[in-house]
């Protein structure tokens, strides 16, 4: 029977063949050790974002998701907006229409010498300087126009036409015994007049007023107009007025168109002749 020795020294024999492992020992020359694997550098802290924008223009502050101010609506950003430059004075509304106007007042200035030149005025500049007087033209005066004459179709010697122009309402007018048929009356001025109305008295005594025919039917004309005026009297011994528009009379012609008849007074018998006491004429002269 083989004898195989002592197992301990055996055991003594691996111990030797496979030393222990130290982590301590220095490298084996010739060999590098593994080196680690690369760590990432920590990502650097966040900056804290602004909770809000402040406006560059008043300090206020907005929201981030406001572009312009809430309080005065300048734009938000980091530069304040530019101011535009001010208007230059030539190009301001006022002064254009103070330059319209001035350039009206030359244009009238104008035309108004090159007006009066043409017209042959006397000094220009002295007419077209406005004064603070104020020309007020007054209404010509009516007054009463004095025919220098009187001519009738026909007269009584004692009675005749002149007494129509007298002044004087208690003489008066008779035609020739004819009734007034075909009597016409003619006035005459020295100067032309514009006749504004005319006035025709009857016989204020009521005996020879009812006694003597009267005029009823008139037509009047005058030389500086073609119309003839044409009309009718009341019957009655107060002064009547007839309109008249004449521009520039010197003579004025009354024909009667009809009468009222004459009547019996009492015990007096009517006469046969026409009668007028007085005709006026009120207007303007020339």
């Amino acid at each position: 029977m083989r004898d195989d020795g002592d197992p301990r020294d055996e055991l003594d024999a691996l111990d030797e063949l496979f030393e222990p492992f130290e982590l301590d020992d220095p490298p084996v020359e010739g060999f590098d050790a593994p080196s680690p694997p690369p760590v990432a550098p920590p990502p650097p802290p966040a900056a804290a974002a602004p909770a809000a924008i402040t406006c560059p223009s008043c300090g206020s502050p907005n929201p981030l998701t406001n572009h312009h101010c809430e309080q005065c609506g300048a734009r938000l950003g980091k530069e304040p907006l530019p101011l535009a430059p001010p208007p230059t004075p030539g190009a301001s509304p006022g002064m254009r229409a103070l330059g319209m106007l001035a350039a009206l007042v030359l244009v009238v200035a104008l035309g108004a010498l090159v007006l009066n030149t043409l017209r042959g005025g006397g000094d220009p500049a002295a007419e077209t300087i406005p004064t603070s007087t104020t020309t007020t033209t007054q209404p010509p005066v009516v007054v009463e126009l004095f025919p220098s004459s009187v001519v009738a179709s026909s007269e009584l010697p004692n009675l005749p036409a002149e007494h129509l122009i007298d002044g004087d309402t208690e003489t008066y007018w008779n035609d020739d015994s004819l009734q007034g048929k075909g009597a016409w009356l003619k006035f005459r001025f020295s100067e032309p007049v514009s006749i504004k109305e005319l006035r025709i008295h009857n016989l204020t005594n009521e005996e020879k007023f009812k006694r003597n025919f009267r005029i009823k039917g008139y037509s009047i004309r005058v030389d500086d107009l073609d119309t003839v005026i044409t009309g009718r009297l009341d019957d009655t011994m107060d002064p009547q007025p007839i309109p008249i528009a004449s521009l520039a009379t010197t003579e004025l012609t009354l024909e009667v168109l009809n009468t009222y008849p004459a009547q019996a007074y009492g015990d007096a018998e009517a006469y046969n002749e026409l009668a007028v006491a007085e005709v006026r004429f009120f207007g303007t002269k020339r």
